[in-house]
């Protein structure tokens, strides 16, 4: 594998790659295994939330819809 076909720097910290030294995984090139383990955790609080912001944005429209099916009594 040549020099030109990976980044010259971490996905997760950006520290310059060393050549005897890099850590590939899920597409991505990282300095140390634990930048690798950064990033799997950033990456999963952020689809945590994305799911959590999801499922209020549901339970929102679900309530909006049961306040229109329900007539209001005067």
């Amino acid at each position: 594998m040549g020099i030109g076909s990976r980044p010259a720097s971490c996905a997760s910290c950006g520290k310059r790659l060393n050549r005897k030294q890099w850590y590939y995984r899920n597409g991505k090139f990282f300095c140390k295994k634990r930048c690798f383990g950064t990033e799997q955790e950033k990456t999963a609080t952020e689809a945590a939330k994305a799911a959590a912001a999801k499922a209020e944005a549901k339970e929102k429209a679900r309530v909006a819809e049961s306040a229109k099916e329900t007539p209001a009594a005067s």
